[in-house]
């Protein structure tokens, strides 16, 4: 019997964020840098990694969590109706999106309120349900997890205050640029990594994390995050060294589980697609490359110099590749078993796969725009457009099965 879609909302809200105005925004930002658009402003620019990092991962984290965390604990999925969450989440988009373009205050404090109390009321929900003592050791991981989104969105709020009080303009984009960098190493990459201790065994036979790196992932996690948020303003070496350690880590735990072992033997899981399992290695694949990238930064910081675009480009392979991937992956995964129907066009599972490794290919050519390599710049800028569609491809799937009633079988 299907579970009551208490996810749906949030997903809904989740991907029109990502589809309507996160990467849209995306898009204009490439075009503006390489394509002879606009210039885009600083605001916009925030609102762009806000939208992505808060407004997609973190909101889709708010509405799966009460799926997963029955699972863990073998307990119901809690019967309520319209979950308020989804409701001050989306209120607190319009309100960014409103304050943002009209340059005011006071919608952008009233978006940082509404989503401090989601994510920390979110935290303590996390704490309170993960109470059996078999799950204490995820306990600890997702809670950590969900205290960075608290932490960052309560930290903005701080800011904003405080600049009402005193008169000020606000946050700096430096300031909030630490904020997203808390939220994204220390809470989405933290709740995707703590799901797939657990979840692995839905894209890869044999997965089997170690239980001592397990167990330090959240403090790797957390220390990473903060050098990557506080050193030199999040650019310098301190800032380098910090990114390292959270690629590093993910991608010793992802590896070490298994994510490219192939096990003899064993048959295939039930409802699992190649093309989820190639979304899943496509993401794994990321992860390394990402950390290769995190590498060579440290080493150029440490050197005095820089790879010019080398830490965006690494930074849009852990966002994009890999954190994407995995929710692509998941979501295409998850959404028969959610809904309790198939999904309405399969194929769009392979499109989806083919759309994100474009776009990661694309994205992370930008490391070559010193070379003067001729068309890059629209190569690049299609990298949004490609990325675009790998969403709007679960998007669509939702939105169908969100308002069809029945659909042939699969």
């Amino acid at each position: 019997m299907a579970e009551r879609p208490v996810y749906r909302p949030y997903a809904l809200l989740a991907f029109a964020a990502a589809v309507c105005v996160g990467t849209p925004l995306g898009i204009w930002l490439l075009a503006s840098h390489y394509a002879g658009a606009r210039a885009v402003g600083l605001p916009w620019v925030v609102l762009h990694a806000h939208v992505q990092i808060l407004g997609f991962f973190g909101t889709l984290i708010v509405g799966i969590a009460p799926h997963l965390l029955a699972r863990f604990t073998g307990r119901p999925l809690p019967s309520r109706g319209a979950p308020a969450g989804a409701l001050l989440l989306a209120g607190a988009l319009l309100l960014r999106v409103a304050g943002t373009g009209a340059t005011a205050a006071l919608p952008l404090l009233a978006a940082g309120g509404l989503e401090a109390a989601v994510f920390t009321a979110f935290t303590v929900r996390v704490w309170r349900t993960l109470d059996p003592p078999a799950l204490a050791r995820l306990r600890h991981h997702l809670t950590v997890a969900s205290g960075w989104l608290a932490l960052a969105t309560l930290g903005e709020l701080a800011q904003r205050v405080l600049a009402l009080v005193h008169g000020t303009a606000g946050p700096t984009p430096g300031a909030l640029h630490e904020l997203h960098a808390l939220a994204l190493f220390g809470g989405v990459l933290g709740w995707v990594l703590g799901v797939l201790l657990r979840a692995g065994p839905m894209f890869v036979a044999g997965w089997a994390p170690s239980p001592a790196l397990s167990a330090a992932l959240p403090w790797l996690l957390g220390i990473g995050a903060l050098l990557a948020a506080g050193g030199e303003g999040g650019r310098g070496l301190v800032a380098r060294v910090g990114e390292l350690i959270v690629l590093a880590s993910a991608a010793a735990v992802v590896v070490g589980a298994g994510a490219f072992r192939r096990v003899e033997g064993l048959l295939p899981l039930a409802g699992r697609s190649g093309d989820e399992r190639r979304l899943f290695t496509l993401a794994g694949a990321c992860l390394l490359a990402a950390t290769a990238g995190a590498v060579v930064n440290v080493a150029a910081a440490a050197a005095g110099t820089g790879v010019p675009l080398l830490p965006d480009a690494v930074r849009h392979l852990l966002t994009i590749g890999m954190l994407g991937g995995v929710v692509l992956a998941m979501s295409f995964r998850l959404l028969p078993v959610l809904e309790g129907r198939p999904l309405p066009w399969p194929s769009l599972r392979g499109v989806a796969l083919l759309a994100l490794g474009g776009a990661v290919i694309a994205r992370t050519a930008e490391v070559l725009v010193p070379l003067r390599v001729p068309g890059i710049g629209a190569v690049i800028t299609l990298s949004g457009f490609l990325a675009w569609a790998a969403f709007a491809c679960v998007a669509a799937s939702l939105v169908r099965l969100a308002t069809s009633r029945s659909l042939p079988a699969e």
